[in-house]
């Protein structure tokens, strides 16, 4: 082998088999994962101190980075759509794993990307996108045929599906006439679901009921209430809350 070619692989981090496979390569590079959490300064601070800690150490032992989404980047939208800064900041990770705020996860959670295929997002939750938007008339929605409306609570993606995270082009108020509703914090579904359709990416659920991880769903109701809640559910999980 010359030395270029060496040097190539080496920067690659890929090495050829010896003997009679000696054309196979084997990939020796662990993969690169970043857990990103949106958290605007002063969310619910009482229920983040619960959340916040957890979802951290999560990333520490699945071997993740964890960028906490605190600045605003699209200050015209609605702030659950700060989420689709993983476009740029995922960039470069294999993985990249979304997870509300607002989710109590337990310290025996597997790891995600495991059981994730990189041709596929994985996905918590869905409903009918055009529930909740206008659809009809919109090429890439017609030819998908699906109207698969993504929650983003909890979103993993590989190299192969970032596309999904591509933000929308133009202001929110170029897009609010595509509400049925006035639920404009559905914004970011709406893009993560229009680039599932546009792109033709698949999708699969991501956990089994018997995972140690819970959806608070905190919007507005009481902070207390929800901080509550994910102790309750901690100690359920045979956890300290």
């Amino acid at each position: 082998m010359s030395s270029q070619k060496r040097r190539w692989y080496e920067h690659c981090n890929i090495f050829p088999s010896r003997g009679r496979d000696r054309y196979k390569c084997e990939v020796t590079s662990t993969p690169t994962k970043c857990i990103h959490v949106l958290a605007t300064p002063g969310y619910a601070p009482e229920l983040c101190a619960i959340t916040i800690p957890r979802l951290s150490a999560y990333a520490s032992r699945i071997g993740a980075d964890f960028n906490l989404i605190q600045d605003r980047k699209f200050p015209d939208y609605p702030i659950n759509y700060e989420r689709m800064q993983i476009y740029e900041a995922g960039r470069g990770y294999d993985w990249n794993i979304n997870i509300d705020a607002d989710m109590v996860i337990g310290s025996k959670l597997r790891d995600v990307t495991e059981t994730t295929q990189k041709g596929q997002v994985s996905i918590a939750m869905k409903y009918g996108l055009s529930t909740h938007f206008h659809t009809t008339g919109n090429i890439f929605f017609e030819r998908d045929g699906r109207d698969v409306g993504l929650v983003d609570a909890l979103v993993v993606t590989s190299t192969f599906t970032h596309d999904l995270w591509k933000p929308l082009a133009g202001d929110f108020e170029s897009h609010k006439s595509l509400f049925k509703d006035r639920e404009y914090r559905r914004i970011s579904e709406y893009c993560l679901s229009l680039n599932l359709a546009t792109y033709g990416l698949q999708y699969a659920g991501t956990f089994f009921p018997t995972d140690p991880i819970f959806h608070l769903g905190f919007t507005s109701g009481s902070v207390e209430d929800a901080a509550a809640i994910a102790r309750a559910k901690l100690r359920e999980w045979g956890e300290e809350a």
